[in-house]
C-alpha cells in the first residue's frame, strides 16, 4: 500500500489512463479512482482522430466506459464486462455499450437516431442519460470464457447521470452501498485541438461484521465528502489522482492499495473477420459482394474498415 500522505512531487505525479484503487485508514470504505486522457479519446474518436458521435452521445458513451473501467478491475479472474443501456421508443439512443477487459482494454459503441436527437435537444439543451435513452434497462455482464457462464445484472434506468443509474443497479442487484461520480468533456491544451478526458470515482461500503460494529457513521462521512467531488476536477488535466483523493479524504487517511493501466483498444482485427467470413457458403459471401467483387466491413467499436477480395475468401 502506498500512503498519499508524502512528498508534493509524488501527490502530483500525473497517472492518466489509470485505475486507482483505494482504501481508506481504520475506515470501513474502498475505492477505485480512473483519469482517462487519450485512452478515451482513442476509444470515441475513429482511426485518423474524427469526431464519430454528437457530443451528447458522446459523453455518455464515455460515462459508461468509464464505470466499466472502474468495475472491471474489481473482478478477480481474467475477462470482461460490459456496461449496456437499452433505450426505449421515447429516447434518441437505442444502444449503448462499453466493453471492457480486465487487462484494461476499453471500447465503446452508440447506435441513436439522428432526427430524434434534435428533437430531444429542442427540449432539452443538455440532455442527460433517462432523457437520451428514453428511459429502458440498465446492464452489467460478466463473461469469464467461452467455458463459463456468463453474470448478468439487470436494473431500470433512472436518472439523469449514468452514475445515478449504475448506483440505482448496485442497489437493486448487489446491495452493496455505493457512490458513484462521472464526468466526461472536452478540453483543448495550447496549440492543439480539442480531445476527450473523463474521470469516475466509486466509494463501497464493506459489510459491517463483529470487529467493526456499527460502520454506517464511518460511512456517511465518506459519502460526504465524496459529495464535495465537482466534474471539474475529475476531468482537469493538470489534477492527479493522488492529489485529488488526499484532497478529499486526507483527514481520514487513505491508501494506494494497487493501480491499473487502461488503454483505449478494440479487439477487431482483419484476420479474425476474415476467418469469419470464410465460415459463409460461397452464395452468401458472393450476396455481400459489391460489384467489383469485394466485401467490405466496418467495425462498429472502432471504425475501423476492411476491405475484402472474393477470389481470397
Amino acid at each position: 500500500m502506498t500512503d498519499t500522505n508524502q512528498p508534493t512531487a509524488e501527490l502530483d505525479k500525473l497517472t492518466d489512463n489509470e485505475v486507482t484503487v483505494f482504501q481508506l485508514d481504520g475506515q470501513p470504505v474502498r475505492g477505485r479512482a480512473v483519469h482517462l486522457g487519450k485512452a478515451l479519446d482513442d476509444a470515441l474518436t475513429g482511426p485518423k482522430g474524427e469526431a464519430r458521435y454528437p457530443d451528447e452521445i458522446a459523453r455518455l458513451l464515455g460515462e459508461a466506459m468509464l464505470l466499466g473501467a472502474l468495475v472491471t478491475q474489481a473482478l478477480k479472474f481474467e475477462g470482461r464486462l460490459v456496461v449496456q443501456c437499452h433505450g426505449t421508443n421515447d429516447g434518441a439512443v437505442s444502444l449503448l455499450m462499453a466493453d471492457c477487459t480486465t487487462n484494461g482494454a476499453i471500447r465503446g459503441y452508440a447506435r441513436w437516431d439522428e432526427d430524434k436527437l434534435k428533437e430531444t435537444k429542442l427540449d432539452n439543451r443538455n440532455p442527460g442519460a433517462e432523457t437520451l435513452l428514453g428511459g429502458g434497462t440498465f446492464s452489467m455482464t460478466i463473461d469469464q470464457g467461452p467455458d463459463m457462464d456468463q453474470y448478468q445484472g439487470l436494473a431500470a434506468i433512472q436518472g439523469e447521470r449514468l452514475s445515478d443509474c449504475a448506483q440505482h443497479y448496485f442497489e437493486q442487484s448487489e446491495q452493496i452501498p455505493t457512490e458513484i461520480r462521472l464526468a466526461v468533456g472536452q478540453v483543448q491544451e495550447s496549440g492543439g485541438k480539442p480531445h476527450w478526458r473523463g474521470g469516475g470515482m466509486m466509494i463501497q461500503k464493506i459489510a459491517d461484521d463483529t470487529a467493526r460494529g456499527d460502520t454506517q457513521d464511518a460511512w456517511d462521512t465518506a459519502r460526504s465528502l465524496f459529495g464535495t467531488l465537482s466534474d471539474a476536477e475529475l476531468i482537469d488535466p493538470d489534477l492527479s489522482q493522488n492529489r485529488l483523493l488526499f484532497r478529499l479524504f486526507h483527514e481520514d487517511g487513505v491508501r494506494i492499495v494497487e493501480t491499473h493501466k487502461i488503454s483505449g483498444d478494440c479487439r477487431c482485427s482483419r484476420e479474425r473477420l476474415e476467418n469469419t467470413l470464410k465460415s459463409f457458403e460461397r452464395d452468401a459471401l458472393e450476396d455481400m459482394a459489391e460489384d467489383d467483387q469485394t466485401i467490405k466491413a466496418n467495425c462498429e467499436f472502432c471504425a475501423t474498415d476492411y476491405v475484402f477480395k472474393l477470389s481470397e475468401l
